[in-house]
């Protein structure tokens, strides 16, 4: 297996772009790849041409060095019709550090996934700083203030949205949960989607605060599925990498919308897909869907959920399967995979475990 594993510092080149996408794609499988060429595209060339960025955990900063989250926010319909003309990241750190009348020494992902873990890639080739190894999710949770900082106290604000009209907003909030009330009527108005610079801190606060190692992570993974490998090694090396599980392997029989309500908070619509298992013990799942997988239960026992990551591999394809992908008759096996401790804390499930998805049940790790 000819695998090159990331260790905690190193620089990011543009070959490093496929495998970071691919992995960014596994800790977030909601969506497929529609724009998938034209972002590496983007990406590689913008590495070539500005060299590669050095990725550094937080840990090997002085601690007074001013640090910035950024991510995508919005709608991904929004952002396919309103492409990012690649400035917006860097103008919303400026505009932030206009606003606090500072500088930011490196960036990092809000949430380590998604195009929210490539888009500070680029805004760190284009500052001309680092990147940080590390994130405040681990993978994507819907509102901004579900993070390992708001945990250990630290704000999302003051904030700065920049929209692909160039138009920009800045929001100072006392109460974290208020941010996304705030930015979610903002980011409608300027146009479906805008890149956020939020959680200025230094690198001595996300020593404490951040979860380490969650970039170099994302191109591990992604090497594994750029292997051309069938899906029982890809899911044997897979769970040797992040440490995932499968807990089955069955025929998609049925896709449905539910017409219970979710909880407003939470921008997804719910729905569910049902899994007849094969072999094993013949259980049929049934997956509870939001923006992500937010639980598993198997003959109607809870299985998973979330923070659970809860993935599924084509086996035909050996391939993960995006959610938008699924059909009726798809073989898939499912996977589990712990997110970071700090998500199990009494804390963090109120935060963001299966309550938060009106499923009014304990985590399985919990019971």
């Amino acid at each position: 297996m000819s695998i090159g594993y990331v260790g905690s510092g190193k620089s990011i080149t543009a070959a490093d772009i496929p495998a970071l996408y691919e992995g960014a794609k596994f800790y977030s499988p909601a969506v497929g790849d529609a724009s998938k060429a034209s972002l590496v595209s983007w990406l590689m060339d913008l590495l070539e041409r500005n060299g590669p960025v050095v990725l550094v955990r937080p840990d090997a900063l002085p601690p007074q060095v001013h640090c910035v989250s950024l991510c995508v926010i919005g709608s991904g319909a929004a952002l396919a019709d309103l492409p990012p003309s690649g400035d917006e990241f860097v103008l919303a750190v400026r505009e932030l550090e206009h606003v606090m009348h500072r500088r930011f020494g490196a960036v990092y992902p809000l949430a380590a996934a998604t195009i929210s873990a490539l888009v500070p890639l680029a805004a760190a080739s284009q500052l001309d700083v680092p990147l940080l190894d590390a994130d405040g999710m681990g993978r994507t949770f819907a509102l901004i203030h579900h993070t390992s900082m708001s945990l250990a106290g630290l704000s999302p604000a003051p904030l700065v949205v920049r929209g692909p009209t160039g138009e920009t907003v800045t929001i100072e909030v006392r109460a974290s949960a208020r941010a996304d009330t705030l930015l979610r009527s903002n980011v409608d108005t300027l146009g479906g989607w805008a890149a956020l610079a939020s959680y200025p801190c230094t690198a001595g606060d996300l020593r404490r605060a951040a979860l380490p190692s969650t970039v170099s992570r994302l191109i591990n993974v992604g090497r594994l599925l750029l292997e051309p490998v069938g899906a029982d090694v890809l899911v044997t090396r897979l769970a040797a990498v992040t440490g995932c599980q499968r807990i089955g392997r069955g025929r998609i029989v049925e896709l449905e919308h539910l017409s219970r309500p979710s909880d407003v908070t939470i921008p997804a619509h719910p729905s569910s897909v049902v899994i007849d298992e094969i072999g094993g013990q013949g259980r049929l799942f049934r997956l509870e869907l939001r923006s992500e997988i937010v639980a598993v239960f198997a003959d109607g026992a809870l299985a998973a959920a979330a923070p659970d990551l809860v993935c599924l591999v084509d086996i035909l394809r050996g391939e993960l399967a995006t959610l938008d992908s699924l059909e009726p008759g798809d073989v898939v096996d499912v996977l589990v995979m712990p997110a970071d401790a700090i998500w199990y804390s009494a804390e963090g499930l109120a935060m963001v475990g299966p309550t938060s998805h009106g499923i009014p049940l304990d985590h399985p790790r919990r019971r």
